[in-house]
């Protein structure tokens, strides 16, 4: 007896709906063929996927191990079929882009609109992009990490440096009265102040503070929000101190709303890239996206 690729399809969607009636809707197919699908890869596999209750299918251990095995397989092939299907009318080229979402935001979204193809952006961690770029599942990425894949193609665009800002209403007298090489008496102020920082990323201020005072912060920030572009919003309005990449917080600075105040005693940079496959059905447009970004980073770009 042999699989059928449709059955995995069937499982996925069962597993990811909770209902018999959800994966139908979602497969376009009809419910006793969602149970057939399903009945004949449990009598492949030997043994129960779910447990059928009158409201939902609960998935058994083994259903919960087989979903972790085949989930990013077939999201891949999925993705592989996008590509390769053939659409009415004018034929679009599909781009998958993965970036944090603050990049995305300040750079890369206003073009969307006019975009001469069809654009999905992915916003994960350098590792998982990076795994993303090598299975082909994204076709560009931006990242401070390179991989040794000899199949993937790495090139720095721009420099990121961290910088300390504080808020706009900020009351900077304490500061202006310790000076700055007296370590301990500096790093004492900082661990007072009111701190912001992003729910998903501690890594910022962890490496400036370890870079400036060989060391781990000892403190929690005080408030953890959604993303950069939050902090920048809170300090716009208020008091507060945060770790921030020079080039996200540039127009904040330049419009008054926050301030850099330091830039630590030697400067933490970091060199970001464009990752792609070395080939693809898509190089045109990766190009242009490539040079979008350039354009966007000017002075910061490296040739």
């Amino acid at each position: 007896m042999r699989s059928n690729l449709e059955w995995f399809r069937t499982f996925k969607e069962i597993y990811e709906t909770g209902t018999m009636s959800g994966a139908a809707k979602q497969l376009y197919i009809s419910q006793p063929g969602v149970g057939l699908h399903l009945n004949a890869l449990e009598l492949y596999t030997g043994f129960p996927l779910f447990d059928r209750t009158p409201r939902k299918m609960i998935p058994t251990e083994k259903g919960h191990l087989l979903y972790q095995q085949i989930n990013v397989s077939l999201q891949n092939l999925e993705d592989i079929e996008m590509r390769f299907k053939k659409k009415s009318g004018e034929e679009r080229a599909t781009v998958s882009v993965g970036m944090c979402v603050e990049t995305f935001q300040q750079a890369l979204e206003k073009y969307i609109p006019n975009l001469g193809f069809n654009l999905i952006m992915q916003f994960d961690s350098n590792v998982k992009l990076t795994q993303a770029l090598e299975n082909g599942a994204i076709d560009l990425i931006l990242t401070s990490e390179v991989s040794t894949n000899k199949s993937l193609v790495f090139t720095p665009y721009t420099n990121e440096r961290l910088i300390l800002i504080a808020g706009r209403k900020m009351d900077l007298s304490g500061l202006k009265t310790i000076d700055k090489a007296d370590k301990e008496q500096f790093k004492d102020w900082l661990r007072k102040q009111i701190w912001y920082n992003t729910a998903s990323d501690m890594k910022m201020l962890n490496t400036f503070w370890e870079n400036n005072f060989n060391e781990l912060p000892d403190f929690l920030p005080n408030y953890i929000v959604p993303n950069k572009y939050s902090i920048i919003r809170c300090l716009s309005e208020g008091e507060g101190l945060a770790i921030l990449p020079d080039f996200l917080s540039k127009k904040a600075v330049t419009d008054g709303c926050v301030y850099t105040i330091w830039e630590g005693y030697t400067p933490v940079e970091t060199t970001l890239f464009f990752g792609r496959r070395k080939q693809s059905l898509v190089m045109n447009e990766i190009a242009q996206i490539e040079q979008m970004l350039r354009e966007e980073f000017g002075c910061y770009f490296i040739a």
